[in-house]
């Protein structure tokens, strides 16, 4: 095992040089003409819809600038502005909000903005309730009574967030967290679907959308209704980095320019204008950075009116604020924005700073103490010593009683956070329950090939997490031993893993999207970094309960520190490290179901849109397919433990 762990690391030594001048050489030739591009799509709706719509465009764009264009569907805004930001992807269709944060964040440059086939110069942010909603006016659903359920789109979108907050609700000084029961982020599709299926009360959404959803799945669009709409929006924008090559910005350049206006033939225009149909594009116009000014505006507009309304502001420190917003709207031409109307945010403005305190419970504080005064009481009298024997001392006796009412107290101060009141409604509403379970009883097969290649994806990847994992959890498992290592070693190692366990694969796999870009190797990291955390734990708890006597041994034939390790302590823990790295295996392919998610592959992604577009029977699909893989790597880890212990 020695061995097979040198030469392992020894080839990934070996490797990174040669990765490193790789990374180097590419840095050097930035500005060399590209053969390849990649070319980033937000996500409006599900990754399986999206290919099918945007392939064809990405198939001419190809053909007509004779490069290779790779398409990639990002999960959400930001990992495509991240993408951007660290040149995985060098061209990208944004929404406006999301441009511009890929400007700012992303060296981005706009170089093209779209238009609609009907000619239309915008779209719009609206609200949707359902057909029957009870809501009709922006008033019935601003009372802040937390009975509603809204939705949000993704944070970087222009109609799902940005809109809403500046023409709705930073002008009434409302935080939608504090308004509203819940309040959940999605996609456009996904929101517009849970409202009609009656699952979000309010959401946002666009004009766009809804054409898309009156093209393609009518009877969704006929249980919703618009409830608000928001002033004009400008058409979206397309952006590249500003450091591609000049030779490939002009070949891009012209393919937007002249696709849809100029081709080889009367039918060949006609087809290309279908593509465009079918994305909801017109043709592109050329633009500048420019376009995004409004945005920029709406974005000034909105933190104008958040420090209006912000009661924990003194005068002065408004009066700054507002001063340098207002410079920065003027610094961009603008006049007085007459379309956001701040009713009420001068009385708001005008209120006393309120007092924090108004917001904590102060009757469930004082009945929870009073529950654990009460519970200390009976814990301590309860292990007092009646008769004869041994008395357990006083101080025991406080500590026992101060923990078992800490505990029963926290018990009782977490029922209402928890909402464990709602425990009958497990009863009460179980034929809604019956009536979800029953949508995944008719299963789609259509796309069965394509989810076993993804979860086959899913198990390479917890496997090569798992391996490399295992390579690191070696090492640092012998140092986290206070019977191998010194204690400082042991303390700084131990922390480090509680770090790598700590963060979670979502966040890690977030990092190493920007670092090594979209794709599986991401999730590989992510897997690998956590887990050594994890099993760096259980093998150094292994090894501190082991044997002292073979060790003993070995140190009296002479021997030094590294053989005492080789000979002494790997062979009593080995069989409890393979059974921790099998049981790591099987863990990690569940995981990794997850990291599709942040664009790190697999069959995670496919799971959750279709989740969130209510295809029911496809999900029951996947997860078949999920629990059969799963159940399918237990017996092989079940079969290898035997083999092996």
């Amino acid at each position: 095992m020695i061995r097979t762990v040198t030469a392992c690391l020894l080839v990934l030594l070996l490797l990174a040089p040669a990765t490193l001048a790789q990374e180097a050489s590419a840095g050097r030739h930035a500005s060399a003409p590209r053969t390849e591009i990649n070319f980033g799509v937000l996500p409006t709706e599900s990754s399986e819809n999206l290919s099918i719509l945007w392939q064809p465009f990405i198939d001419d764009m190809a053909k007509m600038t004779g490069l290779k264009v790779n398409v990639l569907f990002v999960a959400d805004y930001s990992s495509l502005i991240e993408a951007m930001r660290f040149n995985r992807v060098q061209v990208a269709w944004f929404s406006n909000k999301s441009g511009l944060e890929a400007v700012r964040r992303a060296n981005g440059e706009v170089f093209a903005k779209a238009t609609y086939p009907d000619g239309a110069p915008g779209y719009y942010s609206i609200l949707l309730v359902p057909a029957d909603s009870p809501y009709h006016t922006l008033d019935d659903i601003l009372k802040c009574d937390k009975t509603i359920n809204f939705g949000m789109g993704d944070p970087n979108s222009t109609s799902g967030t940005l809109a809403p907050m500046a023409y709705i609700f930073a002008p009434r000084g409302i935080d939608p967290t504090e308004c509203f029961r819940n309040v959940t982020n999605a996609s456009h599709e996904a929101n517009g679907l849970a409202v009609a299926n009656h699952l979000l009360d309010v959401a946002t959404n666009n004009t766009t959308n809804l054409k898309r959803l009156k093209r393609t799945r009518p009877e969704v669009l006929n249980r919703l209704r618009v409830l608000w709409q928001s002033p004009l929006i400008q058409t979206d924008p397309i952006i590249w980095r500003k450091d591609l090559d000049q030779r490939t910005k002009e070949k891009v350049m012209y393919f937007f320019m002249t696709y849809g206006r100029r081709a080889d033939s009367p039918q060949e225009l006609l087809r290309q204008r279908k593509v465009l149909a079918e994305l909801d594009f017109g043709t592109f116009l050329p633009s500048s950075n420019a376009h995004l000014d409004p945005i920029r505006r709406m974005e000034i507009v909105r933190d104008m009116a958040e420090v209006r309304a912000d009661p924990h502001l003194s005068e002065a420190e408004r009066a700054a604020r507002l001063a340098a917003l207002q410079a920065k709207l003027k610094s961009l031409g603008a006049e007085e924005h007459r379309i956001i109307k701040a009713k009420g945010v001068d009385a708001l403005a005008g209120k006393s700073n309120r007092s924090r305190f108004k917001a904590v419970p102060w009757r469930r504080l004082a009945f929870t103490l009073s529950i654990g005064l009460i519970a200390f009481a009976l814990f301590f009298w309860g292990s007092a010593s009646r008769g004869p024997g041994p008395k357990k001392p006083v101080r025991d006796r406080i500590f026992d009683a101060a923990v078992g009412a800490v505990f029963l107290a926290l018990l009782v101060w977490a029922y209402v956070a928890a909402e464990i009141y709602k425990t009958p409604a497990l009863i009460h509403n179980a034929d809604k329950m019956g009536e979800y379970a029953a949508g995944f009883l008719h299963m789609d097969w259509k796309e069965g090939w394509l989810y076993l290649q993804q979860m086959s994806v899913t198990i390479q990847i917890a496997l090569w997490g798992t391996f490399l994992s295992i390579l690191f959890a070696i090492p640092f498992g012998l140092l986290s031993s206070r019977n191998v290592a010194p204690a400082p070693v042991v303390f700084v190692t131990r922390r480090l893993m509680d770090a790598f366990r700590s963060i979670n694969e979502l966040v890690v796999g977030t990092m190493f999207v920007v670092t090594v870009g979209l794709g599986p190797f991401a999730g590989v990291m992510a897997l690998a970094l956590h887990t050594t955390g994890v099993l760096a734990k259980l093998f150094s708890e292994a090894v501190e309960a082991m044997d002292p006597g073979p060790v003993e041994g070995v140190r009296a034939t002479g021997a030094r520190p590294i053989h005492e390790v080789i000979w002494g302590v790997i062979p009593q823990v080995a069989p409890l490290w393979t059974s921790y790295a099998l049981y790591r295996f099987e863990t990690n392919t569940r995981s990794a179901t997850i990291l599709g998610l942040i664009g790190a592959g697999g069959i995670g992604q496919l799971l959750f849109e279709q989740i969130r577009s209510f295809q029911y029977g496809k999900t029951a699909a996947i997860l078949v397919i999920i629990i059969v893989a799963v159940t399918l790597v237990d017996m092989l880890s079940q079969v290898l433990r035997k083999r092996l212990m």
